[in-house]
């Protein structure tokens, strides 16, 4: 009996988890989601997913670690020495504060080039959502 309370449990866990896995109407949002032209790249650190947005000193943090909410056309680019350029829309998770780094999420993206400089050269790739 025991055995199968845990298993609903872990059932019931991971169907909580799946739902908060989207951006856009995620119950953790707090605020309106916007569209920003922005650079991510990979950070040694926490979040070490990272967005820059172009043209500020401001530096969005991915989250949650390790399972960034972001459309897979985009994850599977993401590795050490590349770099992600577009107009991409996040949802924050943080309110924007002066000298904090902001959270959010990726809801989409568009215009986006992928740049990998790995191996002394640089590849150029882009991509549609």
């Amino acid at each position: 009996m025991r055995i199968f309370i845990i298993v609903i449990l872990l059932l019931l866990s991971s169907l909580v988890y799946a739902e908060n896995e989207i951006c856009k109407g995620n119950p953790e949002v707090v605020g309106s989601c916007y569209e920003t032209r922005g650079r991510i790249s990979v950070y040694n650190g926490t979040p070490s997913i990272r967005m820059w947005k172009v043209g500020t000193n401001r530096m969005l943090g991915i989250v949650p670690s390790e399972n960034e909410i972001m459309p897979d056309i985009i994850k599977k680019h993401i590795d050490f020495g590349t770099e992600i350029f577009g107009d991409f829309v996040v949802c924050p998770f943080t309110e924007e504060k002066p000298g904090y780094m902001q959270m959010v999420c990726i809801e989409s993206g568009k215009n986006i080039r992928v740049e990998d400089h790995k191996e002394d050269k640089i590849e150029i790739t882009f991509i549609e959502e």
